[in-house]
């Protein structure tokens, strides 16, 4: 069964896509962030998002506006068709979107900023058009700089064998959120894992650090 998508438009300037794989991880993201700070990559533990790892990938700054997979789940290898590790989030998208999607994946970064994009895949010969989400969220490397992004992207249906690659969707919100603008919410205080424990790796993913 497939889980629609559905967008909330609320009047303002950008709005939130409502998916569950995007709420989980967002909120997880949210859980992170102790006294607003910015989260940091090590700290992921993948049994909190199981559900939403799929969908999951973490890019990895290389240049302004330019940021290449490191981890990539499952989901990711089925809408692109080939296998993600080491390309560059571009690769899902149409060549003539790639441009505004350097300059929103920079945002994330430098400002830095939440950014939750409604991308779109043409429709086809039997084949209706695919509605999806793109989500990017900051997060700090083991040097403490903002050179991580923390995402999912998902669609209510497969891109067919001759339309591989996304479009941003113009006709639904986009979200543009600085985290100077996005509080912390005030959580349980989060256990302190023993340093003798190893983290576990992501499951379900493939990593290409």
């Amino acid at each position: 069964m497939t889980t629609k998508l559905t967008f909330l438009n609320t009047g303002r300037r950008t709005a939130d896509p409502k998916h569950p794989v995007l709420a989980e991880l967002e909120q997880y993201w949210q859980s992170l962030r102790l006294d607003d700070s910015i989260p940091n990559r090590a700290d992921i533990d993948p049994d909190k998002i199981s559900s939403a790892l799929p969908y999951t990938f973490v890019l990895q700054r290389v240049a302004p506006g330019v940021a290449r997979m490191r981890v990539a789940g499952q989901k990711l290898h089925d809408i692109l068709r080939m296998d993600p590790r080491g390309m560059p989030v571009s690769a899902f998208f149409d060549a003539e979107d790639r441009s505004t999607l350097a300059v929103h994946l920079e945002s994330a970064f430098s400002e830095p900023a939440l950014i939750a994009m409604p991308v779109q895949g043409a429709a086809g010969l039997l084949r209706s058009a695919v509605k999806g989400a793109i989500l990017l969220m900051p997060m700090r490397d083991e040097s403490g700089d903002v050179s991580r992004v923390l995402g999912a992207l998902v669609t209510d249906g497969p891109l067919g064998a001759r339309s591989r690659r996304l479009r941003l969707d113009d006709s639904r919100p986009m979200r543009i959120e600085p985290l100077t603008q996005i509080h912390a919410a005030p959580a349980h205080t989060p256990q302190m894992q023993r340093p003798d424990v190893a983290r576990p790796a992501l499951r379900l993913v493939v990593n290409n650090v």
